[in-house]
């Protein structure tokens, strides 16, 4: 994965915020803006989709074709995920073993994460 390791920390702190407080998730009222902030965040930070589609069990080129046709919800249904709850989890899960892989302890991980989390929440 060729994401740096700042970026990795921030998708684990939003992450784990939307995985504690589920209702900030929530899609947005208006039409135009039809995604959460955490999935335009996602999006930004995973802009070639390796990390999604990883997580997904396809191939990056695969997850993008898919993604023009069909939501999110819907890919993370048939990839065998009940909810995008369940994604989330799975993705906190992948940032930190991702995390830990690159040198970071569980504690710093932890620290980390509740010493920014007031920040977001």
């Amino acid at each position: 994965m060729r994401i740096s390791t700042k970026t990795l920390a921030s998708l684990l702190l939003v992450t784990a915020v939307m995985v504690a407080a589920p209702g900030i998730g929530k899609k947005p009222k208006r039409q135009r803006h039809q995604e959460t902030q955490f999935d335009r965040i996602l999006q930004h930070h995973d802009r070639k989709a390796e990390l999604r589609a990883e997580l997904l069990g396809i191939s990056p080129f695969v997850f993008r074709a898919k993604q023009k046709r069909m939501t999110f919800a819907e890919i993370a249904r048939q990839s065998g995920f009940t909810s995008e709850r369940a994604f989330r989890l799975a993705l906190l899960g992948k940032l930190k073993d991702e995390l830990r892989h690159r040198g970071w302890t569980s504690q710093r991980i932890e620290r980390y994460v509740l010493a920014r989390s007031g920040r977001l929440g």
